[in-house]
């Protein structure tokens, strides 16, 4: 017989970013960190304190330029794609989370904006002491530089986990030779592996 255990979890010490952003485009960014900062962190904080925390959240995501535009609608043009994603972790990190899962962070973004929003989110782990998890599909060889490990899957069963510099070497391939990104070396090796087993 098993007896149960009640386990008391803090939220604030695990954050998850969607792969869509949803924010109201009618607010400023700093407006839409103030809302989400007072709303999220303890009402005994003072305002000014409140304030720091917006301001250096806002800094660290790389912000602060944009801080007074609209994040924007359909007919009202605000910030970017990359931008929006940004703020989208800001709004998770206000609380300081231990760990930070992302659902796809660069979707719809380009190679520069995807490179943008991952080198953050590597800052955000180093500088920080969080663990982050994401789900990236196609990842240019600049963003995959920049993951420590790798969990790669095939046909939702895990082929490699570990060390994402050396999983270029676990497997060879013909088509080695064809791929210049290393994302690329493995989903041709994975693919010549479901072929040939």
């Amino acid at each position: 017989m098993v007896s149960e255990v009640n386990v008391c979890v803090d939220a604030t010490w695990q954050a998850y970013v969607t792969q869509e952003n949803i924010l109201l485009g009618t607010l400023t960014v700093r407006e839409t960190v103030t809302y989400s900062a007072l709303l999220r962190l303890p009402s005994s904080m003072r305002k000014s304190e409140v304030r720091r925390i917006v301001d250096d959240t806002l800094d660290e995501m790389g912000l602060r330029e944009c801080a007074d535009r609209h994040i924007g609608t359909w007919h009202l043009r605000g910030i970017s794609g990359g931008e929006k994603k940004r703020l989208s972790i800001a709004l998770e990190i206000l609380t300081r989370p231990r760990l930070l899962f992302l659902d796809e962070p660069t979707t719809g973004l380009d190679s520069a904006a995807a490179f943008s929003v991952v080198q953050t989110l590597r800052q955000l782990a180093v500088d920080g002491g969080r663990t982050i998890v994401s789900s990236v599909h196609q990842p240019s060889s600049e963003v995959f530089a920049l993951f420590d490990d790798l969990c790669l899957l095939s046909s939702g069963e895990c082929v490699y986990f570990g060390d994402a510099k050396l999983a270029t070497q676990v497997r060879t391939s013909p088509w080695r030779v064809l791929a210049t990104n290393p994302f690329q070396m493995l989903y041709f090796s994975l693919h010549f592996v479901t072929l040939t087993i």
